[in-house]
């Protein structure tokens, strides 16, 4: 659906809202996660007319930046201006659900809706805009025209759907995450020899295939709904049969107050291998955001799973675990990095009646983007995982104690209109009391992804 044509008041209204959209990072409302520089230099190729470069710039940040008023406005209007309504409607939405008043939002919302094709949600935001009394005669005489053209079609529309597709190939130094030991002795049973792919460390190169997609509708100016689902695969070449897949589904509620939004949910998990469900995994989670400054950001969350395996022979296996996290994050230097650290805490507990027990868990965890170029970013993550276990393990004798380290590099590179290539590389080191239950992992990779 093509807009309709641009007047001239308009245009120049449009490019000064540019300018007072960046007045709102002194806002106590901004999250401030993607670095000034950038936001300045999309607000020039907007300037510019470079609605493509623009989008291209903003759109790898959305992850750090989703929430902060200046690169969520910054990235709606590249958005609405490439062609990209429905995800310009959908981060629209997310401005009005903390400043509802912000008169310059409202009249792209309603362009927005009318590139849609939803002309009743598009009169209505237009209204909403005419009914400011102190409007400049240019921006009033621009939005009467839109209205106009929306009069009496359509009907409301506050539901948003994205998608996304991802294809990958990669290689796997240990595809059943076993020792490398070609042989154990074991305290109960004396020598054992670990067979390979699952027993004993072992390669292999891979595929991997992934889709999913999210729809929010937004309830009120605070409140809204989200529902989701994902799909991810992944075939192996050599020992096709360790390859394995998960469907997980979400649905929850959102609920934004100011500098704070709270999400909480509930989902669910299919575990499959070689085309066999082997686990099934019911949960809820409760994440709460809040904005300390226009620079750092702290979050707390909490989360309970309950998986059961679906053979009887696997029902000792079954675990419920619940997890409390607390995050940090803040913008480093000129804000082209941001730094974050994230702790967390567990419980697993063994209820299937497993020898090793209830597993206690926690651990830290640092990430580090930056952005290098208009469409190059990268990232670093490094964590550890330290777990003590309650029971006696039946092959050693003991009760397991483990140190899970870990660390992940990767690039992203936006090549196109929502798609972007994500090369990583990711190693695994556990180290138990119990040698066979220690080992090493490798994993490299290159993604294809298509966000619509």
């Amino acid at each position: 659906m093509a807009y309709p044509p641009h007047v001239g008041g308009f245009t120049r209204w449009r490019r000064s809202a540019v300018c007072v959209g960046f007045a709102l990072v002194m806002a106590p409302l901004a999250w401030a996660d993607v670095d000034q520089a950038l936001l300045e230099k999309a607000e020039s190729l907007l300037k510019a007319n470079d609605y493509e470069a623009a989008y291209a710039l903003l759109e790898p940040w959305e992850v750090a930046g989703a929430g902060d008023p200046v690169y969520d406005y910054l990235l709606g209007t590249a958005a609405l201006e490439s062609n990209r309504p429905s995800k310009a409607s959908f981060v629209y939405e997310r401005i009005l659900a903390v400043a509802p008043s912000y008169i310059g939002v409202r009249a792209d919302m309603g362009r927005a809706y009318m590139a849609l094709g939803d002309y009743g949600r598009a009169k209505i935001e237009f209204e909403s805009v005419l009914s400011i009394q102190t409007l400049p005669p240019d921006l009033r005489s621009a939005v009467e025209q839109y209205a106009t053209a929306a009069e009496a079609r359509g009907q409301n529309k506050r539901t948003v759907a994205t998608g996304y597709v991802e294809v990958g190939v990669g290689s796997d130094s240990n595809i059943g995450s076993a020792t490398a030991l070609g042989s154990v002795n074991l305290p109960t049973t004396g020598l054992y020899a670990p067979a390979p792919p699952t027993g004993r460390q072992t390669p292999d190169t891979y595929s991997t295939l992934g889709l999913g997609g999210e729809v929010n509708h937004q309830l009120t100016d605070q409140w809204g709904l989200y529902g989701g689902g994902d799909y991810r695969g992944r075939a192996y070449q050599q020992y096709v049969d360790s390859g394995y897949a998960t469907l997980d589904g979400r649905f929850g509620l959102s609920y934004t107050g100011g500098p704070w939004l709270l999400r909480t949910g509930i989902g669910a998990q299919q575990y499959s291998l070689n085309q066999s469900r082997i686990r099934d995994t019911v949960g809820a989670t409760l994440d709460w955001r809040l904005a300390l400054s226009k620079s750092s950001q702290l979050s707390l969350g909490t989360s309970y799973s309950d998986a059961k395996y679906v053979l009887s022979t696997s029902s000792n296996q079954d675990t419920q675990t619940s997890t409390l996290t607390a995050g940090w994050l803040t913008a480093l230097g000129d804000g082209s990095a941001v730094f974050s650290l994230t702790g967390s805490f567990g419980l697993e507990r063994g209820v299937g009646g497993r020898d090793d027990g209830d597993r206690r868990f926690y651990g830290p965890r640092l990430t580090l983007q930056k952005n290098f170029a208009e469409k190059m970013g990268g990232y670093a993550s490094l964590g550890a995982t330290f777990s003590k276990y309650s029971g006696t393990n039946s092959l050693y004798l003991l009760s397991r104690d483990e140190s899970l380290y870990d660390i992940a590099l990767g690039v992203t590179w936006t090549v196109g209109k929502g798609m972007t290539v994500r090369p990583q590389f990711s190693a695994l080191r556990n180290a138990s009391n119990a040698d066979l239950y220690s080992y090493d992992k490798n994993d490299f990779s290159v993604n294809l992804r298509f966000d619509y």
